[in-house]
């Protein structure tokens, strides 16, 4: 994690970093120019300017319009091996993020002098490829009106994207003027073209050599969010946890078998890491002078060669402290598996517990943790509120409580997202029993799951006084509640009621006689009366405050 912190402060600086780094291989002959194509090992982090919802996520994905290509943000780390020349040199690094934001690109281990670098972002496209090829020799294949067979024909390009014209035999003739199926083909792509955006950077060195270097970068397009599933357990006192992270990757570029960490808290964002936006050059190939004699452009590249066999597996991980990701298989005891959590800075970054690949134009769920058999308090809880005589009992909401930590089997900051609970019928198997929502709770703090309503634990607010006493500015406001609470149910129950901040919260608020004492909850920073109420059993209590009356 010290070496992310590192990368990541000089990244927000935006200063070049360049550290010296031995030869991992014997020095090759030098060159002016040489191509990494793409990295050994990466490495991505993935942060959050805000509390993403997943289902909000996912609908916003099927529209175009929506640019989440341009959203969210995340550090990416590569590990290259790049041949540096010798003198004045380009090294140029392909198979970049699509997202990426080329002023925060940072190498380290480049034992050479950074001269300038550049972001090239002209993409390999047909009116691309007739714009930079003009000049070039190409080969045209046109299918025989008479005979049906392909003809093909060497021909130069005269002009490009604007109306394409070429040469051939001596002869110039417009692109698809001839009323014939054609096609052209490209022994080359020209230079400057790319598959995906392409950071170039001009060295100096004093010899050539092969090295291993670190280029990070940050990129837009990737996002993160949390969800859980919590499964009752039939004891209803205990039930199963999982933790899910979805990855979401609207990107052009895939990040393969990948160590990942995703950061919680708000980072706080200026909106100056964006991506280039990529020229997009509009077509103009009609037939020239006159109209088209058949629609489209149709531009063919010779297949590439066969893929290299894939690099061998990096000696050593990539981060400090990285052991688990070695080739090491996950450890589960029992069904308990759990992300290992790290401190970034004032973040809290969870490092998932294997590598998994980020593909583009993906979402994807990965398991951060799952433990079985956690401990919970049933407790049954009310807001006051003001009611009606006549009005229907209150009926109370269930709240599930766990205390985060390791003795309970949890220990794991939670970050914010919603929560699915499930739980066994006899007949149906599992069923969804409710839903609710996490907030972001630290380890220590208790984590409150909402089940739902208790019909047979039931609650009166009665407002029996309202009166004021005093003038002026020591005018004071007086309610008098009694409250009336019932458990119809055959098992003895914890209830709980919460004095709401609206009340609490006015302004010269004071608790005066009370049935039932109250207290603060520590946890949430609430008052609340808290009791047990026996099967079958009812209590009755009153309780008076008082607050400045402002009238």
């Amino acid at each position: 994690m010290r070496l992310l912190c590192a990368v990541l402060a000089a990244t927000v600086a935006m200063g070049p970093m360049v550290a010296v780094a031995q030869p991992v291989a014997t020095p090759v002959v030098a060159s002016h120019e040489s191509v990494s194509e793409g990295p050994e090992a990466v490495e991505v982090v993935v942060y959050r300017g805000q509390a993403v919802d997943t289902s909000d996520l996912i609908q916003r994905s099927r529209y175009s319009w929506s640019r989440l290509d341009r959203e969210g943000l995340a550090l990416i780390v590569e590990k290259r091996t790049v041949d540096v020349p010798a003198g004045e040199g380009v090294i140029r690094f392909k198979g970049l993020g699509t997202g990426i934001v080329p002023h925060s690109a940072v190498i380290e281990g480049l034992p050479a002098d950074l001269v300038e670098q550049n972001a090239d972002y002209e993409l390999i496209t047909p009116f691309n490829l007739l714009d930079r090829a003009v000049g070039q020799t190409v080969s045209v294949v046109r299918t025989n009106a008479t005979t049906g067979l392909e003809e093909t024909h060497q021909a130069t390009i005269r002009a490009g994207q604007r109306g394409t014209v070429l040469e051939i035999d001596g002869q110039f003739e417009a692109l698809d003027c001839s009323g014939l199926t054609e096609r052209i083909v490209f022994n080359e792509v020209p230079q400057g073209l790319g598959a995906t955006p392409t950071l170039s950077v001009r060295t100096r060195a004093t010899q050539a050599g092969r090295y291993t270097v670190t280029l990070a970068y940050l990129a837009t397009g990737l996002q993160w969010s949390a969800d859980y599933v919590a499964h009752l357990n039939d004891d209803g006192r205990s039930l199963d946890l999982q933790g899910w992270i979805t990855l979401a990757n609207f990107g052009g570029t895939s990040f393969a078998d990948a160590p990942v960490t995703v950061v919680a808290g708000d980072l706080s964002m200026t909106g100056d890491s964006v991506p280039v936006e990529i020229r997009r050059t509009a077509s103009a190939t009609q037939c020239w002078p006159q109209g088209r004699t058949h629609e489209g452009l149709a531009v063919w590249l010779p297949p590439p060669p066969p893929a290299p066999p894939p690099p061998p597996a990096p000696a050593m991980a990539m981060r400090e402290n990285r052991a688990e990701y070695d080739g090491a298989p996950v450890v589960v005891t029992g069904s308990r598996i759990k992300a290992k959590m790290e401190e970034l800075g004032d973040y809290k970054a969870y490092v998932l517990p294997h590598p998994t690949t980020v593909a583009a134009n993906q979402m994807k769920q990965v398991l951060f943790f799952a433990q079985d058999d956690v401990p919970f308090q049933r407790i049954y809880s009310f807001d006051l509120q003001a009611r009606e005589p006549d009005a229907p009992l209150a009926t109370a909401r269930i709240d599930l409580l766990m205390r985060n930590d390791a003795q309970q089997g949890l220990g794991l900051p939670v970050p914010e997202g919603k929560a699915v609970i499930m739980a066994d019928d006899p007949r149906f198997g599992p069923m969804l029993a409710g839903q609710t929502r996490f907030d972001d709770t630290p380890v220590g703090l208790p984590l409150r799951v909402v089940f739902g309503n208790a019909p047979e634990v039931t609650g009166s607010f009665l407002l029996v006084e309202n009166t004021s006493r005093g003038s002026g500015s020591r005018k004071k406001a007086e309610r008098t509640y009694r409250i009336e609470l019932t458990n119809g149910g055959d098992q003895a129950t914890d209830v709980e009621v919460v004095i709401p901040s609206s009340i609490t919260g006015l302004r010269g608020f004071r608790m005066g006689r009370e049935g039932i004492r109250s207290r603060i909850d520590p946890d949430r920073g609430v008052r609340v009366w808290t009791l047990s109420l026996e099967a079958g059993e009812q209590r009755t209590f009153d309780a008076r405050f008082s607050y400045d009356d402002p009238a």
